[in-house]
C-alpha cells in the first residue's frame, strides 16, 4: 500500500478554514450569537484544527509500514 504524502501548511490551512466556516455556520444557525463570539470561535477553530490536522496527518504519513 502506498504511503500518503505529507501535507503542506497551505492545505492544512485550507482544511482549517473550511472546518471553521462549517462549525461557525452551524453555531450561528443554531444559537445566533453575536459577531464577537463568532470571531473568537472562528479563530480558535481555525488555529486548533489547522495545527492539529497538520501535525496528526504528517505523523501518520511519516510512519513506516
Amino acid at each position: 500500500m502506498k504511503q500518503p504524502d505529507k501535507i503542506s501548511w497551505s492545505r492544512a490551512a485550507a482544511a482549517g478554514l473550511l472546518f471553521a466556516l462549517v462549525m461557525c455556520t452551524w453555531v450561528w444557525i443554531d444559537r445566533n450569537p453575536g459577531f464577537d463570539q463568532l470571531a473568537i470561535r472562528f479563530s480558535a477553530y481555525f488555529v486548533a484544527f489547522t495545527f492539529g490536522f497538520y501535525f496528526l496527518y504528517n505523523l501518520v504519513a511519516g510512519q513506516k509500514r
